[in-house]
């Protein structure tokens, strides 16, 4: 049963621990992208589970992340296992692979030859605040290719005045109206889009619907909240069925029709995260989203996160393909290995 009503971050991410190397998770529906997961936020519960299971160890914080999507995941209960594969005094190493279909309710907790791995994750754990060693003033700052608009004021940014930015809204009548996914962050750009020629680049500040704040765990989410580049050379309808004959050599043009649909399905996720965030969380993240090529149904994207001080929080890098939205809502079964053979054909 598809749900409507928002899910607060906190509760769609909430893990519990089934033993020392076990933890469930209930994906929630309302983060789904037609009837598939979004895969930034499926990452989020992994790296929720290996806070968790780290803590003890005293390295709760994720340095670097790697997440191969080997199928596709669907909504309801997972299983997260975690394998130490290395143990330092500075740096550990973790193995998390995420099980769907044919769980049990006691250990093993999956059944042989019937549960998929959708996503299998390598972790790189440490303690952020005892980092110590060289630093240098690198600069670093999001003007290349272009710069953003200035800093938004972010009481008047809540009330859609703030003179540089304003919130994005996707019209019902979009390809993107119907993605779910997408209302679980509120999404702000700026005022007058992007400039034409860089339409490549996106730079989004964004804070979460429910009211919740950011913690380190999100993170996930964040980098893989808006893999939409391609939405950004959407042609416009046709403005009337007499169309003119520029606008019909327009047409010719286009890359694909204006009402295509189409799903970006995560293949390889990578997180360095540079700053750890307060416990507490943050309330704003600003994203610059930068893909270099869009080439044969392969798309990359470069996602940089930052605070509201503009201090680099994280790097991710992606691997994406473009696919016909029919891969998406294809049949599903959660006990066998149907569920993922529309992903098998990609």
């Amino acid at each position: 049963m598809t749900e409507t009503h928002l899910v607060p971050f906190f509760e769609a991410t909430r893990v519990q621990k089934l033993g020392s190397h076990a933890y469930s998770v209930n994906l929630a529906d309302t983060f789904c992208i037609g009837t598939v997961p979004n895969g930034g936020y499926v990452a989020s519960c992994l790296l929720e589970a290996v806070r968790i299971h780290s803590a003890p160890s005293g390295q709760k914080d994720v340095m670097n992340a790697h997440f191969q999507f080997l199928s596709r995941t669907e909504a309801g209960p997972a299983v997260i296992f975690i394998e130490d594969i290395k143990r330092g005094r500075q740096l550990s190493t973790l193995h998390a692979t995420l099980y769907q279909g044919g769980l049990l309710d006691k250990a093993p907790w999956f059944t042989p030859g019937s549960t998929r791995k959708p996503i299998s994750a390598y972790l790189t754990m440490t303690d952020l605040s005892k980092e110590q060693g060289v630093s240098l003033p690198v600069p670093f700052n999001l003007d290349h290719p272009l710069p953003p608009p200035p800093k938004p004021n972010f009481t008047a940014l809540k009330e859609n005045l703030d003179r540089n930015w304003e919130r994005f809204t996707v019209p019902r009548a979009s390809p993107l109206g119907s993605m779910r996914c997408l209302q679980n962050c509120i999404y702000y750009a700026p005022r007058g889009g992007q400039a034409a020629k860089h339409k490549h680049v996106i730079d989004k500040w964004v804070r979460l619907a429910s009211g919740e704040k950011f913690t380190a765990s999100s993170l996930g989410y964040v980098a893989d909240c808006w893999p939409y580049v391609v939405e950004a050379y959407r042609p416009p309808p046709p403005s009337n069925n007499q169309e003119s004959v520029s606008e019909q050599s327009r047409h010719e043009h286009d890359p694909f029709p204006h009402d295509a649909k189409f799903w970006y399905p995560t293949v390889v996720l990578n997180l360095e995260v540079k700053k750890a965030l307060p416990e507490e969380g943050v309330e704003w993240l600003q994203l610059r989203i930068h893909s270099k090529q869009v080439k044969k149904g392969r798309l990359d994207l470069e996602v940089i996160v930052l605070d509201e001080d503009g201090e680099l929080v994280a790097l991710s890098n992606h691997v994406n393909l473009i696919v016909g939205s029919e891969r998406n809502t294809a049949g599903r079964s959660s006990h066998s290995h149907a569920a993922a053979k529309e992903w098998s054909r990609i």
